[in-house]
């Protein structure tokens, strides 16, 4: 039975042209196996520049790809910088490839439990390398050699101890708005599981109540639920929670414990 081909995923604060500059460098890269490697675009408008928020949004939507799956993921306000490495991670699977600058501490939090995971600092360069564009120049290159390969496919990989990048004191649950979509519901980087019973969320002075789903509650109502991925969102049934709220992605959430 033929193994499929590793889908590639792509997760980054910013959107066009840049994402399509980096897919057509990873469709050169692939040469004639492009056609087997699905290229999904994940996320190209995580909160920008925050790494945290980065980092808690990535992992909570990492497990909905299969397997062998490589990520490129690009948050990175150090691009070009002495002080960041870019590298590669190996956890829970898959591959994610990007700066090693706190962007897969929530990765590695929830698929590091055994200490397995991998990770490596990327010391390959490219002839052609942009000071400021390195989700084209060096990651989408890699992250193709992965998806053909794995790691044995790379070279330029340095193994590094998963320790020496991780980030101690990022906490588990970040009590902010990490993402608003289309409709207005606003994704906070708290998990659903770290609530109790009966805690509740207040936001800009409001304690919102918890429902289970839209319907449950009356039209226009503001409400929390646990959302598709596990975290805490706040919504408005048939309505806009973002406009209601006059609130953006950033804006400071508080757990109230009953």
């Amino acid at each position: 039975m033929t193994t499929p081909a590793a889908p590639i995923v792509l997760f980054c604060d910013f959107g066009l042209p840049y994402t399509g500059q980096m897919k057509g460098r990873l469709v050169e890269e692939l040469g004639s196996h492009a056609a087997e490697h699905l290229i999904i675009d994940l996320c190209h408008d995580a909160p920008s520049f925050d790494i945290r928020a980065g980092s808690v949004l990535l992992a909570a939507h990492a497990d909905d790809f299969p397997l062998g799956s490589v990520f490129i993921c690009v948050v990175d306000p150090g691009v070009g910088s002495k002080a960041r490495k870019p590298g590669v991670v190996y956890a829970g699977g898959r591959w994610f490839v990007g700066p090693l600058n706190g962007l897969f501490e929530h990765v590695l939090r929830r698929w590091d439990q055994d200490g397995e995971a991998q990770a490596y600092e990327i010391v390959w360069r490219p002839t052609r390398l942009s000071a400021t564009f390195h989700g084209r120049d060096l990651f989408a290159p890699v992250a193709a050699g992965l998806a053909l390969a794995g790691n044995q496919g790379i070279e330029g990989l340095v193994p590094l101890k998963a320790e020496e990048i991780r980030r101690p004191d990022y906490t588990d649950d970040l009590s902010q708005v990490i993402y608003a979509d289309g409709f207005g519901n606003l994704m906070t980087g708290i998990r659903w599981e770290s609530l109790q019973d009966g805690d509740m969320i207040e936001v800009e002075g409001r304690i919102l109540p918890r429902a289970r789903t839209f319907s449950d509650v009356e039209s226009g109502a503001l409400f929390v639920y646990e959302n598709a991925v596990g975290l805490a969102e706040i919504s408005a049934n048939l309505g806009n929670a973002q406009k209601s709220l006059g609130i953006s992605v950033g804006t400071h959430v508080k757990i109230i414990k009953v």
